[in-house]
């Protein structure tokens, strides 16, 4: 959407502040696999995973919320519609979010 959204006469994704939002979604992401891929080592191993299972629960909600604001902010106006499934993804993080508890530990 970035690479084809124009403001200004040009992509939004020429956009120094929206490159970096983009970045940091990338990044986040990774983090959240790797956290996740560790456990599932460890588990597959045989060897303790309690930590790093907490470490995916609470990372993957608190960065979700945020990689899904982001995302939502992305779509600008569009991505308080249902015509993304972005604005879905961001209300079921906040649901799950809430449930949970996982927000206030």
């Amino acid at each position: 959407y970035v690479k084809e959204r124009k403001a200004f006469g040009e992509p939004i994704a020429h956009r120094q502040s929206v490159a970096f939002m983009c970045a940091n979604i990338a990044i986040e992401l990774d983090g959240l696999r790797m956290i996740t891929w560790r456990g599932a080592a460890r588990a597959d191993q045989g060897l303790p995973f309690s930590r790093e299972a907490a470490l995916a629960k609470r990372l993957g909600a608190d960065k979700g919320m945020q990689i899904g604001l982001d995302g939502v902010q992305l779509l600008g106006g569009h991505g308080y519609t249902k015509e993304h499934p972005v604005e879905r993804w961001y209300r079921d993080l906040r649901a799950v979010g809430v449930a949970e508890g996982i927000l206030v530990i």
